[in-house]
């Protein structure tokens, strides 16, 4: 039923998303609590069923990898309420919730807030982690040599006097182990049964027993304590608790890096003069002016200038567009040639771009959290465990055994079967997994990421900087009676000049070929248009067909010459030569593919994974490209919206859904996504929304990772047979008797080690 209500959910939530980037304002009739204390996908679920049975909320989504949970209020709860509600039922779970504000400040301030409690928690669990380890050391010291020399319960003492034993284990019994405890009575208000549960069972079981030896004095004369296993399971659980947390990625890095982007202070047009002012203080009707290299602060409308804005974080489209008066722009884009004047329209959290940030932070609760294998197994291995022990128990004493035999064979059954290598079968595969992923070139910003990857079965790519290169270079040229080399040397005297990214592949084509100028005179610019100059006595122009040709009869002409270049580059991006008004070339401009994309496209498909295209580039760009890598499924044209629509299509039809991208426009999808792969050349926004990042911008690093998520997908699963396998020999050997629950501990132990061993073959795997 939780699953139901979740993929119900995340459908109403992704609409609810899309609209939050339309023009028009709409209530979502949501809210969102930051929780703290979480540290699976059990405790996450826990809350999830807690909040579910609460009338106020019509929908609840629980996400543990950014420790939060979003709700939908239902008909006629305020928010108040809702809130209210949502942080009594978070704290009856047995966590704490903070409420998250709307504006941008306010959720700042709440992750702050909430990251803080994190730390917190982390160096506080690293503190009883340490400490159990710590004195387990010479519990074991004293084992080892207890067992070698026969002792054990047999012998005249303990190498360890039991005093010390009762204050070590004490202290780890009772203070470090205390996460368990709380963990426990939450599952228990809640009337479920989790590992926890079972830690505290039969860690109780085992430092009782030795407890009552020790009060009573028969402990000094050779009586069996048992302090080392209730010290193992807590320190070996513990460690497995350690290196998941230390595993889960911190959320928030995408909308730190969104924070940077626009500049601090901007320069606005006031009564004639021009003045700065800082962002925040800007407000609707303003003029603001950009400049080459400013990044625009706000939504508007340009009233003067012409110039070149690159809206490819934004949109996806590849090259840099033509902005001048009447036309609309964004805050984000960044003006790469020319001046405007922009009446702002949008500013602060109203901009499309702070509308994009909240759909990045929001995207990743519209999916609930996937229950691991080892909580759905933990919800039977638990309960049959106490079962059992209770078993052994009745069927010893009753079979004539005094109830302290019976009680120790029944804690020997709750030490033996501990989820320590439960516990550790995971997390120590997938940082084993993110080990040898680093040495490759992955970078696991989120280890559940590797998890998920393994049951990929479609990945969908961002096309401008993550297929192609995002650098635009000359494809073709037309001639009209001049050759190539001469052609190219004589558009690079005026290309030399401009930074417009149409003249630098002009400049690098002239430069290769070994025709490179600069020589011009009276060289002149203009925004949107063209560029001019004089050579040799002739005017040269290059640039828009209208810019070029002197009159109706030379733009036939260069239509003509266009029209006879290859079909698939009518459609890219052109640049008209002209000399003396009469146009002599075209320069056709595409984008280059990534090196071994093709070799990449094909190991996709050998891995039964479906590559499809999700592009802002227009749709006459994208076709051609598809075709030529194999890809049917080719869309262009697409908003950040569209493809988070899109996604989540593919997840309703039950595809398991990748997204490899670059642009900040790529942030909800990545984050949307089950795993969000993110090119490492591209913008930081887009790496912070991305549980993998490509260390280096090699589009063959992607069906490496997949490879990678099912090797460790299989070692996950070859532990978790070990330690049942364990288990399967420990707890009847531990119903029959034979073993004390010192011995159960110690077997506990080795169960961990080889389950560590195992995943350390993984560690070592380069791939293949």
């Amino acid at each position: 039923m939780l699953g139901l209500r979740a993929a119900a959910a995340q459908a109403s939530n992704v609409s609810l998303l899309s609209a939050e980037l339309g023009d028009n304002t709409m209530t979502t009739r949501q809210i969102s609590v930051d929780i703290t204390g979480m540290t699976c996908a059990a405790c996450a679920g826990r809350v999830a069923r807690v909040l579910e049975r609460k009338p106020e909320f019509s929908s609840v989504q629980v996400d543990l990898a950014q420790d939060r949970a979003t709700l939908t209020l239902a008909d006629g709860i305020s928010e108040p309420v809702g809130v209210a509600t949502a942080l009594d039922g978070i704290s009856s779970a047995g966590y704490r919730g903070y409420p998250r504000g709307g504006s941008p400040e306010e959720r700042a301030r709440s992750r702050q807030a909430r990251d803080a409690v994190l730390r917190a928690e982390y160096r506080w669990l690293r503190m009883r982690a340490g400490i159990a380890l710590a004195v387990f050391i010479p519990f074991l010291i004293a084992m080892a040599i207890e067992i070698w020399n026969g002792a054990g319960q047999m012998g005249s003492g303990h190498l360890i006097a039991p005093g010390i034993q009762l204050a070590l284990a004490s202290l780890v019994q009772f203070f470090s182990a205390w996460p368990f405890y709380r963990g426990a009575i939450a599952a228990i208000r809640t009337r479920s049964a989790n590992m926890d549960v079972l830690v505290v069972l039969g860690t109780l079981a085992g430092f009782g027993l030795s407890l009552k030896h020790v009060l009573e004095g028969t402990a000094h004369h050779g009586a069996p304590l048992y302090f080392e296993g209730s010290v193992a399971v807590i320190a070996f659980v513990l460690l497995g608790k350690l290196v998941e947390k230390a595993a889960r990625r911190e959320a928030g890095a995408a909308l730190g890096a969104l924070s940077t982007l626009l500049p601090d202070q901007v320069s606005i047009r006031d009564g004639g003069n021009e003045r700065q002012i800082a962002r925040d203080s800007l407000v609707p009707g303003m003029l603001v002016l950009a400049r080459a290299g400013h990044v625009l602060p706000v939504d508007g409308i340009v009233r003067e200038g012409n110039a070149f804005t690159d809206e490819s974080s934004m949109t996806g489209e590849s090259l840099p567009v033509t902005r001048g008066p009447g036309d609309t722009v964004r805050a984000g884009s960044a003006v790469r040639g020319g001046f405007l004047v922009i009446e702002a329209s949008a500013t602060g959290e109203h901009t499309r771009l702070a509308r994009l940030a909240r759909l990045i932070e929001d995207a990743g609760s519209a999916s609930a959290p996937s229950q691991t294998l080892v909580d759905r197994i933990s919800a039977i291995f638990v309960p049959a465990v106490i079962g059992l022990a209770a078993l052994s128990f009745l069927g010893w004493w009753l079979s004539g055994s005094s109830v302290e035999s019976a009680l120790i064979i029944a804690a020997s059954v709750l030490v033996v079967a501990c989820p320590c290598a439960l516990g550790l079968a995971t997390p120590v595969a997938l940082v084993a997994g993110a080990s040898s992923g680093a040495r490759q070139g992955l970078v696991l910003a989120d280890h559940a990421g590797l998890e998920a990857g393994a049951a990929i079965t479609h990945v969908a790519f961002d096309k401008t900087g993550t297929l192609t290169m995002g650098q635009p270079e000359v494809t073709d040229i037309a001639l009209n009676g001049i050759a190539e080399e001469e052609a190219l040397a004589l558009a690079c005297r005026l290309a030399a000049h401009s930074d417009h990214p149409l003249d630098g592949a002009i400049v690098a084509a002239a430069r290769t070929r070994g025709v490179f100028s600069e020589t011009i005179e009276a060289f002149t610019s203009l925004a949107g248009a063209g560029l001019a100059g004089r050579d040799a006595g002739q005017v040269l122009h290059l640039g828009a067909l209208t810019h070029a040709a002197a009159d109706s009869t030379a733009e036939d002409a260069g239509r003509r010459l266009a029209a006879s270049l290859p079909e698939a580059a009518q459609s890219r991006p052109m640049a008209f030569l002209s000399r003396a008004g009469d146009i002599i070339a075209v320069f056709a401009f595409g984008d280059t593919l990534r090196p071994g994309i093709h070799a990449a496209m094909h190991r996709l498909r050998a891995l039964a994974i479906t590559p499809v295209m999700l592009s802002g580039d227009r749709q006459a760009v994208v076709d051609p490209l598809a075709a030529e890598l194999g890809i049917t499924g080719a869309r262009g044209g697409l908003k950040p919206e569209d493809k988070l629509e899109y996604l989540r299509s593919l997840s309703e039809s039950g595809a398991k859904t990748a997204f490899v991208g670059d642009g900040l426009n790529d942030g909800p999808a990545l984050r949307a996504a089950d795993v969000g792969i993110a090119m490492g050349s591209g913008a930081e926004v887009a790496q912070g929304a991305a549980s993998v990042i490509l260390a280096r911008p090699d589009i063959g690093l992607v069906p490496g990772f997949f490879l990678l998520a099912r090797r460790t997908r299989r070692t996950i699963r070859e532990n978790l047979t070990l330690a049942f396998l364990f288990n399967a020999i420990a707890i009847p050997l531990a119903m029959a008797g034979k073993l004390s629950p010192g011995i159960a501990g110690a077997a506990m132990a080795l169960s961990s080690i080889a389950v560590v061993g195992n995943a350390l073959r993984l560690a070592r795997w380069r791939g293949g």
